[in-house]
């Protein structure tokens, strides 16, 4: 037993095993007199937010970080709300990135930020590979953490930013693409604008940055990892909820 926490009439415990020298093989438990008790595998730590209410509904949340090993994969975050029965209401597909929790709108509510990692080694290399910022935010209706990234537009400008720079400065290969191409470095600039809602502005610097004869098939590309990702949401979704 490496930690252990009491929220409210819970128990929640970390456990190593130690016939490992890893963590691969730690578990989280949640357990309720009475109730069933639930394992989270490969589990790295206990998030010090947990026994907080963090989406502002009456009940304690724990906030369980996972990781499965590798170099770069796999981290994952799983956190359950603590009522009168346990609810998961947030499970971020595991991946490169990690994430955090923030309250971006000042509503009491945090939103969690983290990062699609939909293009790693697609382009270049991992070193070389743009992620995403992505906004998963609480849904009253559907009880969980979703994406949202179209809401909150301004959260990507400094990016924008930086992204811009990025793109108007590098060089065909600075990033060790496959193609010796600037694929990897006007990436993150589009990026910046498709997740935050705004296709227009994405095609417009591609067009601008990119005179290569394969950009319509790099748009095309693009779009298609990016719809085959449950971490992206257009914007004409969220205008319509």
């Amino acid at each position: 037993l490496t930690n252990e926490i009491a929220i409210g009439a819970y128990g929640i415990r970390l456990w190593h095993d130690t016939r490992e020298t890893s963590t691969f093989n730690d578990v989280v438990l949640i357990e309720r007199s009475g109730q069933p008790s639930i394992t989270i595998q490969q589990a790295s730590a206990i998030a010090e937010l947990s026994g907080t209410d963090i989406n502002a509904d009456g009940d304690p949340e724990v906030i369980v970080e996972t990781y499965s090993g590798g170099a770069h994969c796999c981290f994952g975050t799983q956190v359950y709300r603590l009522g009168d029965t346990p609810q998961l209401i947030l499970q971020k597909p595991e991946s490169n990135a990690g994430g955090r929790f923030l309250d971006l709108n000042n509503d009491s509510i945090l939103e969690f930020v983290t990062a699609d990692d939909v293009f790693a080694y697609q382009y270049c290399p991992y070193a070389g590979s743009p992620f995403a910022k992505v906004i998963m935010q609480y849904d009253r209706n559907s009880e969980q953490y979703l994406p949202a990234s179209p809401r909150f537009p301004e959260e990507y400008n400094e990016d924008i930013i930086r992204d811009t720079q990025l793109a108007e400065t590098s060089q065909p290969g600075d990033f060790g693409e496959w193609d010796d191409s600037t694929k990897c470095s006007i990436l993150p600039l589009m990026l910046d604008y498709i997740y935050s809602g705004d296709l227009e502005a994405a095609q417009t610097e591609l067009a601008r940055l990119y005179d290569q004869p394969d950009a319509d098939d790099f748009w095309n590309e693009v779009m298609n990892y990016i719809q085959d990702s449950p971490l992206y949401v257009p914007r004409e979704v969220e205008e319509s909820d």
